[in-house]
């Protein structure tokens, strides 16, 4: 499988995995290069205080948060792989290095399997003697969570594009010194649209309890303009 964050994924078994630990804490140095991660429907009025949220340009279309302006920039992590104090961090992004992955009925809980990573000396063991630990139950746990989240709003984004409510933008937006910076390849919601629905679609909305994530999307618009204060404020650092 290909994911964001993930490079080498792997099952974790007791043969493979019964003697290593998981480095803690992790930073979110691995997050540091995405200028957009992935958000859940639940999550779209937890992060809207705080990024623009679009949606991806491809044949299902998912929720984004967009964390940087450029290619390879997330104005939310710093040097040191620290996430901005305060703001909500996606579900995505916490869930790293674990994932679920499945081979027909069979779902397995993977790790990302690298250094930076796994020790065979620091941290949180991954088996308690020949049994997962208490850190992998919680994890397939949160996994499990996740994949639900995930599965929940795929009707959400089907149902936007049924009314045709995306709408490809782009961002064009000015730091402090003047230039400006533009953003493509994404969608979000038409308001002109949203607010020519009809009374019968509108309430059908409500009852699914949609209208929240619609509502906040919009509103999250105005972040555009504070990820550029972002943007100016590390270029003078």
């Amino acid at each position: 499988m290909t994911l964001l964050f993930y490079e080498n994924i792997a099952p974790i078994t007791f043969a493979q995995h019964g003697t290593m630990r998981l480095r803690t804490p992790l930073d979110y140095g691995f997050a540091g290069g995405a200028n957009a991660v992935p958000l859940t429907l639940s999550e779209i009025p937890l992060a809207a205080p705080w990024y623009p949220i679009a949606f991806s340009r491809e044949p299902r279309p998912r929720p984004l948060a967009i964390l940087g302006l450029r290619e390879g920039e997330n104005l939310f992590v710093d040097s040191k792989g620290r996430w901005r104090e305060g703001a909500y961090v996606p579900i995505y992004v916490r869930r790293f290095p674990f994932v679920l992955g499945q081979e027909g009925e069979l779902i397995t809980l993977c790790i990302e399997n690298r250094p930076e990573v796994l020790s065979e000396t620091a941290g949180k063991p991954l088996f308690d003697g020949d049994r997962p630990s208490a850190l992998l139950e919680s994890a397939m746990t949160f996994c499990r969570s996740a994949q639900a989240a995930e599965r929940a709003t795929i009707p959400f984004v089907e149902q936007l594009l049924e009314l045709d409510l995306l709408e490809s933008r782009t961002a064009v937006v000015e730091v402090p010194e003047g230039a400006k910076v533009s953003l493509s390849g994404f969608l979000t919601i038409d308001e002109s649209r949203f607010r020519g629905l009809s009374d019968e679609v509108f309430l059908d909305l409500r009852r699914r309890g949609w209208l929240a994530a619609i509502y906040a999307q919009m509103q999250a618009a105005l972040n555009w303009g504070r990820l550029a204060d972002r943007l100016g404020d590390r270029q003078a650092a």
